[in-house]
């Protein structure tokens, strides 16, 4: 059977414009009045409604609204009619309201024709669907993400063997997938549960797809369809002029003792001469016989309309016509019809319509025909006894003169639905125009069915054999009861990214991964970078750390992003960023961290250390909450990370891009809340060009001159481990340290620092890691000193900004170890 076709609901504010209105949907079977009810939040009975509705052109009263039930490809129009202010705004509101839950609910939006694509339907839950994305992006799949691919062409409708088959043509995406024949789904029931009534086969990029019937770029005629509550066009056959009737005799015409014809003697109930001539045996109803010749003044073409037989004599007549010439042949059965005396005239067509938009030609066509009851005649047993019916189909190029003809016959003997699909393989490319109607007259009888509907006309349009790049599926499915009409936009996939992985040394062949770091390669490489743009070293680093921690990243790209940006996105489940470091992009993680990298101090910095304090504010946030995507329903769940006194009042809300785990997820946030608790401290400072040495998430000590913190000067002179100081240092209570800054600006230390008998000289508790060079031909070491707790302001650089080329501006953030307490942990 065809799945049912969606009723168009219009949705018209005005009944002064006309072209502005909501489209909406509807399932056929359902009566309007449920539709509004289920649709309409603020609809409900009133002795006079706020619109007026009207179906296929004609007015439905309100009366009617509880039982009408909605046909397939039924068109209604609601109009808000004029009233009071109130009851306007009211109306606006209600059917407002009806045209976005429907939007929100529809399976696929229609945007076929549109040259802006519409956002992602794949993290949209109530929009998720196969659609075209004409002029959109092509999803670029990360690791294992379930997607809904996208329609390279429009869905296909055809008969075949009485059955109807939905040819679909999908993008799964750039790029090569693992996918697992378990993981492919109509909904959500595996397409192994639909055995014999699905087909497909996954082509990757690059391979032909021609031998697939699903790869045709077919276009359907919007002419030819659903009507009046129909599933197509009923097709007219031939129809008689008034006039009465006559009786008509036959007599048996023998072969030895098998009747293999008769004969007609036309002749009416007042003996009047006949005419005679061999037809067919046996007729029936409804059969036309064409009578000419003999004596008869009513030669012409006749409808048979009744038959009956009885035992008698059978009568031979003779050359003449006359009844002169008698032959006896007893128990015999003589059949007597009785035939309209009324003249056959051929049906209208049907159309023309042409089967291809303008500016465009095919070489072949596709008609769909339906037998909406089924074909075939009840005799008095009940039996459906068999019966055929033939359609003459006429097509022309666009502007030509003649027709030419085809012709398509149906022969059944079952009231079940038949449908066909007629493919006509046209001589050339043209625009062609078509026209159909029937050979066979339609019976008027009721226990003849014999109704012909054309439901459809369709045109192939230039169609590629193969698409670069993407890998694709061509679908067949069986529209049975059980796929319904869920099989056009409701196929789906679970896939995995095939991509390289570098070792460390070389990169492998493309595997299924939903590791970070070759994706974040790809990105990169696939722009035309080469892996000199890449550190290989840290990100090899990187990776090895990540599968440790389990760190994945899956997603879908399928709108429009940048470079930097998209790479944000890759990096940040594995808690990292990009950044750009002398040409090369470079992943940096934000992570617990032992060594200090950098020291800036009062002797290296312009001007002054500018330090910021983010105190607690009533409204700021007490809490946060997750959104990450489900990998069991692949729809968004939410997951709450709080601190102690969190009450999550206010909550900030984040979304966790490519995290498909919940404790992954949970752990994200819970880096966002510490962050916002632990990260409250802000610096900024000036260099000369010291601060370039440094680059994002640097691990940086920091220092100013407020007494009671860090003391900072030079080194005068080194012995072993005793180091003399430009300047006295003050001892307070506990462990004391001393830092010392390398030539090349890096940090030594810090040292666990202990007095000696001069105030100017500490005694560290082992060797440099460098020599310092104090004679004067270079900058000596620089040094910090203080309590274990207070001997500097450990530091993140978050920002770093050359000014000329003689100063840098460096921003950064407090380091709090705090922050990453539950890098491990699991919710509870």
């Amino acid at each position: 059977m065809t799945p049912p076709q969606n009723a168009s609901i219009k949705v018209f504010p005005s009944k002064l414009d006309a072209h502005n209105f909501e489209q909406c949907w509807a399932v056929p079977g359902q009566t309007f009045e449920q539709w509004l009810k289920d649709n309409v939040p603020a609809y409900r009975e009133r002795e006079q409604p706020l619109f007026s509705a009207s179906v296929n052109g004609m007015q439905l009263a309100p009366l009617g609204w509880d039982a009408y039930v909605i046909q397939p490809g039924d068109a209604f129009e609601l109009v808000v009619e004029a009233k009071t202010g109130y009851e306007i705004a009211i109306a606006i509101i209600a059917l407002a309201a009806a045209a976005y839950s429907i939007y929100q609910v529809n399976q696929i939006p229609d945007n076929y024709n549109n040259t802006t694509p519409e956002g992602s339907s794949i993290y949209d839950a109530n929009a998720q669907g196969n659609r075209p994305r004409l002029m959109g992006v092509v999803p670029e799949i990360a690791g294992r993400h379930k997607v809904y691919p996208d329609l390279l062409c429009q869905p296909r409708r055809e008969y075949i063997g009485n059955e109807s088959w939905l040819h679909l043509l999908l993008c799964v995406g750039v790029g090569e997938y693992d996918i697992d024949p378990e993981e492919i789904f109509i909904g959500n029931t595996t397409v192994s549960r639909y055995a014999g009534d699905i087909d497909y086969t996954v082509f990757g990029p690059g391979a032909s797809v021609a031998g697939h019937e699903a790869h045709r770029n077919v276009y359907t005629s919007p002419e030819v369809g659903a009507s009046s509550g129909q599933s197509g066009f009923e097709l007219e056959g031939p129809t008689s002029s008034a006039g009465g009737s006559e009786n008509s005799y036959y007599r048996w015409s023998f072969s030895g003792a098998t009747m293999s014809a008769y004969e007609v003697d036309f002749e009416n109930k007042y003996g009047n001469g006949g005419a005679v001539i061999a037809v067919p045996f046996p007729f029936e109803v409804d059969d036309i016989l064409t009578i000419s010749g003999g004596s008869t003044s009513n030669g012409g073409d006749y409808r048979v309309v009744s038959v009956s037989g009885y035992q008698a004599t059978m009568q031979e007549v003779d050359s003449n016509g006359d009844d002169t010439s008698w032959t006896s042949f007893t128990s015999e059965t003589l059949s007597y019809a009785q035939i309209e005396t009324n003249s056959i005239t051929a049906g209208n067509y049907v159309g023309p319509f042409f089967a291809c938009p303008a500016n465009e030609t095919t070489d072949t066509i596709w008609l769909d025909f339906l037998l909406p009851q089924g074909l075939g005649e009840l005799d008095d047993d009940g039996t459906f006894l068999s019966r055929s019916v033939t359609l003459e189909i006429q097509y022309r190029d666009e502007g030509a003169v003649t027709w030419t003809d085809a012709t398509q016959s149906f022969t059944g003997a079952t009231n079940d639905q038949l449908g066909q699909t007629k493919r006509i393989d046209l001589p050339s490319a043209m625009r062609p125009e078509v026209r159909v109607r029937r050979s066979t007259a339609k019976s008027t009888l009721t226990k003849v069915k014999d109704e012909v509907q054309w439901t459809a006309l369709k045109a192939q349009l230039p169609t590629p054999a193969s698409y670069a790049d993407v890998t694709t599926i061509a679908v067949k499915i069986r529209g049975t009861n059980a796929l319904a009409g869920s099989a056009e936009n409701k196929f789906n996939a679970i896939v995995t990214r095939k991509l390289p992985v570098y070792d460390g040394s070389s990169w492998s062949a493309p595997v299924a991964t939903a590791d970070i770091a070759p994706f974040f390669a790809y990105i990169i490489k696939d722009l035309g970078h080469s892996d000199a743009q890449m550190d290989l070293e840290e990100l090899s680093a990187l990776h090895t750390l990540w599968a440790s921690r389990g760190d994945t990243f899956s997603a879908v790209f399928d709108n429009k992003s940048t470079l930097f940006e998209a790479l944000k996105r890759v990096l940040a489940p594995g808690y990292a960023e990009p950044t750009l470091d002398y040409g090369q992009i470079i992943p940096v993680r934000d992570g617990p961290r032992s060594a200090f990298e950098y020291m800036y101090q009062p002797d290296n910095m312009v001007g002054e250390l500018s330090q910021s304090i983010s105190l607690f504010e009533p409204d700021e946030p007490d809490g946060v909450e997750v959104e990450y995507t489900d990998p069991n329903t692949w729809k968004p769940d939410t997951v709450n990370c709080t601190l102690g006194g969190d009450q999550l009042i206010a909550p900030k809300k984040v979304r966790a891009f490519g995290i498909t785990d919940r404790t992954k997820a949970w752990r994200y946030g819970m880096r966002k809340r510490r962050e916002l608790r632990y990260r409250r401290n802000s610096y900024r400072f000036k260099t000369e060009m010291d601060g370039l040495n440094s680059r994002f998430l640097s691990y940086a000590a920091l220092a100013d001159d407020i007494p009671g913190y860090a003391q900072t000067g030079r080194v005068e002179a080194v012995s072993g481990r005793d180091i003399t100081l430009d300047m006295e240092v003050e001892w307070g209570t506990g462990t004391h340290h001393l830092a010392l800054r390398k030539p090349d600006g890096t940090l030594s230390g810090p040292y666990i620092a202990t007095a000696t008998s001069d105030p100017y000289i500490v005694t560290i508790d082992a060797d440099l890691d460098f020599t310092p060079v104090v004679d004067g031909s270079m900058e000596p070491p620089l040094w910090m000193f203080g309590t274990a707790e207070r001997w500097c302001y450990p530091a993140l650089i978050t920002e770093i900004k050359p000014s000329g080329t003689d100063k840098v501006s460096l921003t950064a953030v407090n380091y709090d170890e705090r922050v990453y307490a539950d890098d491990d942990n699991s919710p509870s």
